[in-house]
């Protein structure tokens, strides 16, 4: 699994920073949290495939958080793609969407869902393709799951902005340990696509005997998945730190410094001591800055110098920095 920084600046990009994007490289998906403008170009530096499928985020309806996504389904489309796309994000999602296909017409011949989060009435309102303006259906949110699949599940968390704004979290299923081929070989189960289904964790019968890899040592017992959380743009709030709990790793917006304490309590973002704070309050193991505002172009490295103070292990986001998490 890969972490790519596909965009780290607030509000207007500078020469190093596009605006708010990130992607994850998960087995053979791909998940973004956000789009903002002209992401599509970091996509492509980033050496990420066009055709695979896409899950992405949309934590809310700030231009510097969405506006890129247009551009990026129109290239989608342009590059002749069949994998599927899900976008999640607030209501109004679709018409965003199907706007551009009514004026400027957008084509999606690709399996398209948009989801559509209502907090409000805790439900998702699924869209199919941009044929139609009729959601296909409304599904009941249970526990703030919003995406379930056989490897990882999405949760989402309202946080505390100017307008509607969603936090997710990325969890990865328990994982099985590490495989003992040496020891299924010393129980005389020969490698063949047996071994698979061992590694995941599943009994087999063998010679009439069911064989529990777990008990017999075949592989380790069941390890905690790996989770990513993402802020969105926030002032802090006990939503983020629920949502967050025990994150492997916290990608928190920083648009100002400790200075601007005031300036960011007003705007309702964060400032690098927010954020070292709520990685500190979840339990995180390393913490991200980003969402960095223009001021700090020169100067980014005081938010970094801030936030360690209070949380050591956090990074600074730059464009296509790449993460591997093991």
């Amino acid at each position: 699994m890969e972490l790519i920084i596909l965009g780290s600046a607030a509000a207007t990009p500078i020469k190093s920073r596009n605006l708010s994007s990130i992607a994850i490289r998960y087995k053979n998906k791909i998940l973004l949290f956000d789009c903002g403008e002209d992401f599509q170009r970091r996509f492509a530096e980033a050496g990420l495939k066009f055709n695979k499928p896409i899950i992405a985020l949309v934590s809310h309806f700030h231009g510097d958080h969405i506006i890129g996504l247009p551009g990026f389904l129109f290239r989608l489309s342009l590059n002749e793609r069949t994998a599927p796309l899900t976008i999640f994000g607030p209501q109004n999602l679709f018409l965003y969407i199907y706007l551009h296909k009514k004026i400027l017409g957008l084509k999606a011949k690709y399996p398209i869902k948009i989801v559509e989060i209502d907090h409000i009435n805790n439900n998702l309102i699924e869209f199919e393709g941009l044929d139609t303006e009729d959601p296909k259906d409304t599904v009941k949110i249970k526990d703030n799951l919003i995406y379930k699949s056989k490897y990882f599940s999405i949760r989402f968390a309202l946080v505390n902005h100017s307008i509607t704004t969603y936090a997710y979290s990325f969890i990865e299923n328990p994982r099985y340990g590490k495989f003992n081929p040496e020891r299924a070989k010393e129980l005389g189960i020969p490698e063949s696509r047996t071994w698979k289904k061992l590694q995941e964790g599943l009994e087999i019968e063998f010679n009439g005997k069911i064989i529990n890899p777990v008990k017999e040592g075949i592989v380790g017992p069941k390890r905690p998945g790996r989770k990513i959380t993402y802020s969105g743009d926030l002032a802090p709030c006990d939503s983020l730190i629920e949502l967050g709990k025990d994150s492997d790793v916290l990608i928190h917006e920083a648009t100002y410094s400790k200075i601007l304490a005031e300036t960011a309590k007003e705007k309702k973002h964060s400032t690098s001591v927010d954020a070292a704070l709520d990685a500190k309050k979840m339990n995180a193991k390393q913490l991200i800055l980003t969402h960095i505002s223009a001021r700090y172009q020169d100067d980014a490295l005081k938010l970094l110098e801030e936030a360690k103070e209070i949380f050591p292990n956090t990074i600074l986001a730059e464009d296509l920095l790449r993460i591997e998490l093991k």
